[in-house]
């Protein structure tokens, strides 16, 4: 009677899974809202101006490969609740599982760089990240539904494997310093030093950390002077000497710059010509 039901269940189509297609939907959703503020530069509800969401999303870590980053989520929960929509077969689920299991390898990555590195967390990035984690988990209790299952061992490399070159891959490209190269940042921001500019800014200020972000490596260059009386090395004094409201600010002999600017706008503002 085992074995027919076994064969019945082989043959018989693949009804669409609701919780993870629940769960795929609930993590959509919260990487396309994160998306849609990356692009409009909107703050997500909650995370206001200077707090951990916006810091995170202003930071390099919040695009990848051009794209917001929450980008890439919104597609891997496109893909997992799709197969779960059309029904887990072994092969759907195979793929689902692959697909979990790099998600919540690079949520682990960014969830180390937003604390270790940026030093600070998003909620809603930390809700994407548990999301992921319980859809893995439910996909390995849906395993044992799976008609002509192998054993859980024939999928484990496979996953690890998905679950560390992702976040590799990821490591590796915000290795390289933004804008393309360290050469035309490194002099841009030497020139900015020599001529006399210097960036007024703040530790827990998003649009600053953006504006280091364009310098890539180049960022230790920078003139910078911190205006936050409890951030490493303030200097509110000199902050209010020059008049600075808003961070962050360039200030060049008579003339400023408010805002993030781009590297051309700097060039552009300190007559800087790129080396040839």
């Amino acid at each position: 009677m085992a074995a027919r039901k076994r064969e019945l269940a082989a043959v018989a189509p693949a009804r669409p899974d609701f919780l993870i297609l629940g769960l795929a939907a609930a993590g959509f959703a919260i990487a396309a809202y994160l998306t849609g503020l990356k692009w409009m530069g909107g703050n997500a509800a909650f995370c206001l101006s200077g707090s951990g969401c916006d810091v995170v999303q202003a930071s390099r870590y919040g695009s990848l490969l051009g794209v917001p980053t929450a980008l890439w989520g919104v597609l891997l929960y496109a893909a997992i609740g799709a197969l779960a929509a059309l029904g887990l077969t072994v092969s759907r689920w195979t793929w689902a599982f692959y697909l979990a299991a790099a998600g919540v390898g690079f949520s682990i990555y960014l969830t180390a760089v937003s604390v270790l590195v940026v030093k600070a967390t998003c909620a809603y990035c930390l809700a994407s990240g548990a999301i992921t984690v319980a859809i893995l988990l439910v996909l390995l209790r849906r395993r044992a539904a799976l008609p002509r299952r192998r054993k859980l061992s024939a999928f484990v490399p496979g996953a690890l494997a998905a679950a560390v070159l992702v976040p590799l891959g990821a490591a590796f490209i915000y290795a390289v310093p933004a804008g393309g190269g360290s050469g035309f940042e490194g002099a841009l921001a030497r020139h900015l030093r020599e001529k006399g500019a210097v960036m007024y800014g703040a530790y827990w200020c998003p649009h600053c950390a953006e504006q280091k972000a364009l310098f890539g490596d180049a960022a230790k260059d920078i003139p910078y002077v911190e205006c936050a009386a409890d951030g490493v090395h303030g200097r509110p004094d000199l902050c209010e000497k020059v008049g600075v409201k808003s961070f962050p600010t360039w200030v060049m002999g008579t003339e400023r710059r408010a805002g993030t600017q781009s590297l051309r706008a700097l060039a552009d503002f300190s007559k800087f010509e790129a080396p040839k």
